[in-house]
Order: C-alpha cells, then structure tokens, then sequence
C-alpha cells in the first residue's frame, strides 16, 4: 500500500476509534456487572449458570459488548447505534428471570439502557416509549404464558418498575437538555472569545504597524517604570541615548538639558516624571553626542485603571532638531540684523534732530517732512528694540519698592491722548498705594502694552478701564476694553511671538505680534503670571497676577526650551 494511502486509512481508522468509543464506554458497565453475576453465580445459586433463560441473556450481554467494540458504527446511518441500548431490555429480561428466586433486583440494570435512550438525540416521547416498554418487558417477562386470575392485584407490582425508570427517565432528560444548553452557551461564547481574541491580534498587527510606522518615539511602562511597549523610532532613540558604557539596566547616560551640555538629573527625565503621575508636553532633551546628537520634544501621559490608581505611563518623543536649529538660526538672525539698523536709526534721528534745532528754522512744509521722518524712524527704533527684546536669551529685571498704583496712573496719562484720538474712553480704578517689589521701568513697558493695545483695537471707540487689587499674596492687574474680542483658540496664541489675529490683519492694524510675547517674558521674569479673556465682538481683558513678596527672577523668553 502507498505510504499517503496508508497514511489516510490510519487517521481514518483512528477516528473511527475514538468515536467508537463512545459506545463501548455506555455498554462496559452493564456488561461488567452481569459478567461478575455469571462469575459469582454459581457461588450464590448452584445452577445459576446452567439455567438456559440466564445464559441466553448472559451470551446476548456478551454479544452486544462484542458489537460495540467491532461494528463501525460512525460508517452506519445515524441512530443505528441505540439498538444496543435498546437490546439490552430482552438481554435483562433474560437475566433476571433466570435469576429470580436468587437476584430478584436485577431489574434495576435498567437503569443503564434508560440513561443511554434519554441522553441520545432521540425525541423525548420516544425515549420514554422505548424507556418504559423496555422495563415493563424486564418486569413482565416471567409472568408471560404463566397468568393467574386470583393473582391479578399482585400483578400491580409490575409496573412500579416501568414507572421508576420513567421518572428517572424524565429527570435525566430534563438535565441533559439543561446540560446541553450550557454546552451550547459555552460554545457559543467560545466562539466568540476566539472571534475576540481574532480581532485583537488584528487589531494588534495594525496597531504595531501603525507604532512602527510613525516617526514619534512612543513607549509604555508600567508602575515599576519597566518597558511594556515601545515602537521602532523610539529605539533609535534609545540606542543614541546610550552611552559606551551603559549595560541597558539602568538610566541612559547622553540625555541633555535645553543647553546640549549639562547631563539631565534622572528625577527630570520624561520617563521619571511620568511615573510619578505627571501630565506634560514639549519637555525639550537632547540624546546622544557630537554630530548624531537629536533634540526632542517629549510629552507624557499617566496611565490609570478604572480605580484611578497608575497603572504606568505613555511617553512620547518627537525629533525637533531641524525645527530647533531653524528657531535658533532665526534668533540670530533677529538679532544680528536688528543691531544692524539699531545704528543707522539712531544716526537718522540724531541728524533730525539737528535739522529741527538748527538756529535757520525751516519752512513749514520742510518742518513737517522732517516731523513725519522723524516719527516713522522711531517707529522703526521701537520695532527694532522690540525685536532685540525678543532675540534675547532672558529679561533681566531690576526690582526695587514701587508703588504700582503710581505707575499705572502715570501710564495712564500717557496714554490718554492716543485714546482720545481713538474715541476711546480711559479709566482707572486703583486703591493706593500698591507696594511691591518691581522694576519699574519693566513694568511700565507692560502697562503701556497693554493700554496701547487695548485703545489700538478698540476702532470703533469704547471703554478701557484699568483696575488693581491687592489680595494677601498677590496683586492682580486687570485690564479691559470693549473692542474687537477675540475666539478663545485667538486668545490662548496671542502671547506667541509675532502672532497676530486674522481679525486684526484684515483690519490692517498696524504692529508686529512682539508686545504681548514681551509682556509676558516681562510678568513671568517677576514670578507673576499673565492671563487673557476673550469674546469677539465684546472685548478682551488682560489679567496681570504679581506676587506682593516680590518673588523675582529671570525668566526664558518664548521659543522652544524646555518646559518643564
């Protein structure tokens, strides 16, 4: 025989056995039982064996073990199987009237046929017919040809065992079908668990994909800060972030601050901050070393159960080098050429102020060129110095005892013949006197940003109003107009350097987007903070918060440096 049809007939033959079985193991116990009654028969009964009834039913026993275990009954047509159990009546029948006098209880083998019928998947009338025809014939069997009228009451007796295996009959069929209803809820929820368990491995191929896909690092970790997830651009990063002498258990030793230079505490790295439950964005690191060295923008996020216990942290790493070098080539840029016309202005000025107090006045057209000259140039200074500002690492401030109140009166008068040539009302509400910690000349350009902006955006007219108002541990500055407004998404950008409105652009209002990034650098450098409220169409109000301690210091001007 060829080895691949051999092959087939032995797994063939294998499953046939193994559903074969089956029905051995449902007729084993009856045969085995019936097998140690032949055995200790003879002891119980002399004779016993000899009987013609018990042997006929012993060698129909014994043949019906015999056909379970040979015929191949998977190969018949379905159903053909319960002709054993169905078998088995006559074959007790036999047994038990040939045992009578001695074993009068063999009647209750069957018990063994009836679970075989009811637990099949015949209907239940039948399996009751067949379960109650079977044991009325065990019962019935020696009183056929042998009737006795006079006996006709004791013949009840008959039908106890018929009705016994009814019940037992129901009461098995009853919890097979409550069986194979959990069967079926099993397997169906098996099915679905496997369905499940499918689409999470797709889901999961797709989300490795998509990981692996992305150019932003992003990794996992759990309570303990060990790694559960990480994609394929974040272990390039790793591997840069990986000095010579590092084994891979513990920290990376080339993780960089916003200077490049000066190695990163462990407790500040994006990883560590993370696991202790904090929320950030835009943490600036630099990686590796030399020309390989990468900046990156990192954010975590804190990973809880429904418990709201942590659980572990997602981090994310963004490369922002090219962004960064382009940020600071633009500085100094800025820089450079602000100090290139900072001296050609000043000259200009200076030359325009000699011509306007010269001891030969100029004709009066001549007079007014130069006025205008004279004022479009030191627009173009206050631009310059602006942007000097700005280009500058750090404000640096100067604090001494002020009274605020006094310098928000004094910028108010300054003020106010711009706001009258605007149609806009000024008004300060002020308690004095507001002592604090300051710079005054610091502080004055914020007040004077602020109040200029405010008139400046207020074309159609209006309200301005200043107030201030000392609580225990701070003083909070507010200023409000009535003019255009802005949308919230306008008014969280508008401290960003050279932002403008698209309201304000299509007005053509004239500034560059600088004074507001100032101001803020301004505030923040005195340990204070800035805040703005807006509505289009309503206004807009500024809200100035300095600490009255005067908890001062220097603060990084808006860029990409670090946030944390």
């Amino acid at each position: 025989m060829p080895r691949d049809a051999s092959a087939v007939w032995l797994r063939a033959a294998a499953s046939k056995v193994v559903v074969d079985r089956s029905v051995v193991l449902c007729q084993v116990p009856l045969s085995l039982i019936i097998l140690v009654i032949g055995i200790t028969g003879p002891i119980l009964r002399p004779g016993l064996v000899s009987d013609p009834t018990f042997e006929l039913g012993f060698s129909v026993i014994l043949v019906l073990l015999a056909a379970s275990v040979v015929v191949p009954w998977r190969e018949l047509p379905r159903g053909t199987l319960l002709l054993v159990p169905v078998l088995d009546f006559p074959a007790i029948a036999l047994v038990r009237a040939g045992a009578m006098e001695s074993q009068p209880a063999l009647g209750v083998l069957a018990i063994f046929p009836v679970l075989w019928l009811m637990r099949s998947s015949l209907p239940t009338w039948a399996a009751l017919a067949l379960t109650g025809a079977g044991s009325l014939l065990i019962t019935a069997w020696p009183l056929l040809g042998a009737f006795d009228p006079a006996l006709a009451h004791s013949y009840l007796g008959v039908l106890l065992l018929p009705i016994v295996m009814l019940c037992i009959g129901v009461a098995i069929r009853i919890m097979s079908l409550n069986a194979r209803a959990r069967e079926l809820e099993i397997e169906r929820k098996d099915r679905e668990l496997n369905e499940l368990l499918r689409a999470a491995i797709d889901r999961e191929r797709v989300l490795t994909a998509i990981l692996n896909t992305v150019d932003v690092g992003l990794t996992a970790v759990d309570a303990q800060g060990a790694t559960t997830m990480t994609n394929r651009q974040q272990e390039l990063f790793n591997r840069l972030a990986a000095g010579p002498d590092d084994d891979g258990g513990g920290a990376p030793s080339l993780v960089f601050g916003a200077d490049r230079t000066t190695p990163l505490p462990v407790d500040r790295r994006p990883i560590y901050r993370a696991l202790t439950g904090e929320t950030f964005a835009d943490q600036l690191v630099w990686v590796g070393d030399g020309e390989a060295q990468r900046a990156l923008s990192t954010a975590a996020r804190p990973i809880t159960n429904a418990d709201g216990a942590l659980t572990g942290a997602l981090i994310a790493c963004s490369d922002v080098t090219e962004l960064v070098e382009a940020v600071t080539a633009k500085d100094a840029f800025i820089s450079n050429i602000s100090h290139e016309f900072h001296a050609p202005l000043t000259s200009v000025l200076g030359y325009l102020e000699l011509v306007l107090e010269d001891e030969h006045p100029l004709p009066p057209h001549l007079r007014g060129y130069v006025d205008v000259a004279g004022r479009n140039a030191e627009r173009v200074l206050h631009l310059v110095a602006d942007l000097l500002s700005t280009a500058g690492d750090q404000v640096r401030v100067h604090p001494r005892p002020v009274d605020l109140a006094a310098l928000i009166e004094m910028s108010v008068r300054s003020n106010r013949l711009r706001a009258q040539k605007n149609r806009v009302k000024l008004r300060s509400d002020v308690q004095e006197p507001l002592w604090t910690l300051i710079d005054p000349l610091r502080i004055s350009q914020v007040l004077d940003n602020l109040l200029s902006n405010a008139i400046k955006y207020s074309p159609d007219g209006g309200m301005v109003t200043v107030h201030a108002e000392e609580s225990e541990s701070a003083i909070a500055l507010h200023v409000e107009d009535r003019g255009m407004g802005m949308t919230e998404q306008e008014a969280q950008q508008v401290f960003s350097r050279f932002y403008r409105t698209p309201s304000a652009r299509r007005a053509d209002i004239a500034g560059a987007g600088l004074g507001l990034a100032i101001t803020r650098s301004i505030v923040e450098s005195h340990g204070g903070s800035i805040h703005c409220a807006s509505s289009p169409g309503k206004g807009s109000r500024f809200t100035v918060t300095l600490p009255v301690n005067g908890e001062v210091g220097r603060v990084q001007h808006p860029s990409m440096e670090e946030s944390a």
